[in-house]
This record gives structure tokens, C-alpha cells and sequence, in this order.
């Protein structure tokens, strides 16, 4: 479950830092400079910054297993650009079971109340983080450079314009069969079926119409099994 980051939450989240920048990072930051992250360092981090934004937490049997860090920005780089999410971790050995998701998209969702642009930085060498982003809507901005332990890092800025109505294409690697009121999508390892309103909803984005009447849920479950995206 989601809920929000107490400040007797540092010890558990500045673990979850520590090793995934190990894991994450290497070959991107210097090696010293990983090597040199300590716990103390980072519970100290945590609780001076814990005022001056938001944290939730991702709970799985009372332990945390995912933060996500976000609030308002004011900077000279991108001004529309007035939320962002600082950092977002998952622990190493519970990735790629869609916490990461929940979490970018309840700190979105927060942020929205006040922001209708929304950013984020990754590493430019992060590949599947930059590809995770995009699977969620955010796209491409710009590129800038920030020295890390003595290192010039490159950097990508990824973003997401809530006024901006959002489209869908048809992945080209996703195989599918109609068939009268049906339709086969051949998701590997997985086949899924389509069947009357699944299916109109299918074709609707297959053929660029009106998608504002399709679940959330619908499309959400098409973009995690790679058969659409982001258009």
C-alpha cells in the first residue's frame, strides 16, 4: 500500500538509496563516490529535507520497498515546468512488478492539484529508467550535465503537460488477429482476447478516434503488456 513518509522512515529509505545507486549507478557515477554512501549520511539527508517536500512510501508486510520524493520547483531551467519528482527507488529485488508505477503515478496525480507541468531528471545513461518514464507518459525535454563525486554525469529531463491530450499508437512489435466482434493479441508470452466493448475500445485507439470513454484501467493494462503506447 501507498501511504505518506514519516520521518521515522529514514533508516528504512536510505537503504533502499544506498543500494540501488550501487546497483543503479555503476559505471555512471565514480566508483568512490558509491563506495562513500553511508547510512547516517543518508537518515541525516532525509530528516533535514523531510519538510520541504512530499514522501510517500510503498508498503509490503510493514516493510518499506519503494519512496518517491516530489514537490514544487522554481527554477530558471524549464519555469512552466512547476512540480517535479526528485527521486523515485524501488528495491532492487522487488522491481518490474509495477510499485514504481503506483507510486509515479500517485505523486503525479498529487502534483497536478497545483502544477500542469510536471518534470523529472535521470541519469542519461539509465536506460531503463528513461524507458520505464516513457512506457508512463513523460517524454523527452532537453539534456544538461551535473558534476556527481568529481564526475561530469550526463542527465536527461523528462516531463508530462497535463493540458495535453493524450494519444496512443499501436507498438509495432504487438501481433494481433480481428476476427468479427473479437480480436487476438498475441503479448508474449501471453494471448490476450478482446471481446465487444474490449474490442470497440481497441479499436478506437487502433484507428485514432475519441478515447475519453475507455477506462483508464483498459489502457494502463494494454500499455503494460507492451501492445500500445505513447503516441
Amino acid at each position: 500500500m501507498i501511504r505518506k513518509g514519516q520521518i521515522n522512515d529514514a533508516l528504512e529509505i536510505g537503504n533502499i538509496k544506498i543500494n540501488t545507486w550501487r546497483k543503479t549507478y555503476f559505471n555512471i557515477f565514480p566508483d568512490e563516490f558509491l563506495d562513500k554512501l553511508n547510512i547516517e549520511t543518508e537518515e541525516q539527508k532525509y530528516i533535514k529535507s523531510y519538510p520541504n517536500r512530499k514522501v510517500k512510501v510503498y508498503e509490503k508486510d510493514g516493510q518499506i520497498i519503494a519512496y518517491c520524493y516530489y514537490g514544487n520547483r522554481k527554477e530558471e531551467i524549464l519555469p512552466d515546468y512547476t512540480g517535479e519528482v526528485f527521486a523515485l527507488y524501488v528495491k532492487n529485488d522487488c522491481q518490474d512488478k509495477g510499485v514504481g508505477t503506483k507510486l509515479l503515478k500517485d505523486a503525479i496525480n498529487d502534483l497536478a492539484k497545483d502544477n500542469k507541468k510536471i518534470l523529472l531528471w535521470c541519469a542519461k545513461e539509465n536506460y531503463r529508467a528513461i524507458s520505464f518514464y516513457k512506457k508512463n507518459g513523460l517524454e523527452v525535454l532537453i539534456e544538461d550535465i551535473e558534476n556527481i563525486g568529481g564526475k561530469n554525469v550526463e542527465k536527461t529531463a523528462l516531463g508530462i503537460d497535463l493540458d495535453k491530450e493524450k494519444s496512443y499508437t499501436i507498438k509495432k512489435s504487438a501481433n494481433y488477429i480481428t476476427k468479427g466482434d473479437s480480436t487476438a493479441i498475441y503479448a508474449n508470452p501471453d494471448l490476450i482476447v478482446l471481446n465487444n466493448e474490449t474490442n470497440k475500445w481497441f479499436n478506437q485507439i487502433l484507428n485514432k478516434e475519441d478515447i475519453s470513454n475507455i477506462p483508464q484501467k483498459f489502457i494502463d493494462y494494454l500499455i503494460r503488456k507492451e501492445v500500445i503506447e505513447f503516441a
